[in-house]
């Protein structure tokens, strides 16, 4: 049982970075500040530091979900989320990692006869439909203060470089989340079968081959299919979507990076008056609705066939 436990964390720890990572550095890269190989050296920096130093009550509250279950019935929901997650990279959708987990808990939970904490997964689906909107409002008021501080510079050169530091700075940040938020709803249900320590940088490790091997797809749907990003709105939807993120890590509740970042490009792209792909945003919204109740239905099954 252990060993599927084992298996099932490391498959969606690479799920995550084969999809998530371009909620973290889909700007940067969309924007061209960074390059893809660059994107990846630094999810790869940032997002163990996050899991490994980040303070964050997601972990805690993730793990709360899961009392009750078994090592093999753990390794069976995060599996069911894995594939979810993984359907949707196939297609270039920036799906919602946590969303699967807590859906695959949720029919895990139906299915084996746990008492199910209604009150903690209403504050969860509240704190995801706040999110994205939570994230544009964050998003518009950098942009604008961002622009204003850029109008006051009078050398290009100077300009650039501020621009090109900022983004950078901010894709950091958004890393380090990936790791805190994200990252954090595996580590969780690990932790509450007693793998602590080192087994996270492990974990870190397998996120970012998924960033390497799989994730360009995603990325570039983030950073260039949503809406024109250019460097300064580039920076303010990471770093709104960064601190919608921190905000809910703040409070233990596990959201969704990739909404806030969604969300945040949307918004600015929206405030700007520029095109944004509309057909493409209902999708992506689909997608945060399918996926818990794929993941979900998927673990309920499973454990059926598998008691």
């Amino acid at each position: 049982m252990t060993m599927i436990l084992l298996a099932a964390a490391f498959f969606m720890a690479w799920a995550i970075g084969a999809n998530d990572s371009a909620k973290a550095v889909g700007t940067a890269v969309g924007s061209e500040v960074i390059g893809f190989k660059q994107a990846v050296l630094l999810i790869g920096i940032f997002t163990t530091l996050g899991a490994v130093l980040g303070h964050s009550a997601v972990s805690s509250t993730v793990g709360g979900l899961a009392e009750g279950m078994d090592a093999g019935e753990i390794g069976l929901v995060l599996f069911s989320a894995a594939v979810a997650v993984t359907a949707a990279s196939l297609r270039g959708i920036p799906i919602s990692t946590t969303q699967s987990i807590i859906g695959g808990l949720l029919g895990a939970s139906i299915k084996l006869g746990i008492p199910v904490r209604w009150h903690v997964f209403g504050k969860i689906a509240l704190a995801w439909v706040l999110s994205p909107l939570i994230a544009a409002f964050f998003a518009i008021w950098m942009y604008n203060l961002y622009s204003r501080l850029l109008g006051k510079m009078h050398e290009m050169a100077n300009i650039e470089l501020t621009q090109k530091w900022l983004v950078f700075i901010s894709a950091s940040f958004a890393a380090f989340n990936l790791g805190t938020n994200e990252l954090s709803n595996v580590i969780g249900l690990s932790r509450a079968l007693g793998f602590e320590g080192y087994f996270k940088i492990v974990l870190a490790m397998a996120l970012t081959f998924g960033a390497l091997s799989f994730s360009y797809e995603v990325i570039m749907t983030v950073g260039k299919d949503i809406a024109p990003l250019g460097p300064t709105s580039a920076f303010s939807s990471q770093l709104g979507s960064s601190l919608a993120v921190s905000l809910a890590n703040s409070l233990g509740l596990p959201v969704s990076s990739g909404q806030a970042v969604v969300g945040a490009v949307a918004g600015v792209g929206t405030y700007k008056g520029e095109r944004v792909n509309v057909r493409l945003l209902l999708g992506i919204v689909r997608s945060w609705i399918i996926a818990p109740l794929i993941s979900g239905t998927l673990a309920y099954i499973l454990l059926s066939i598998f008691p």
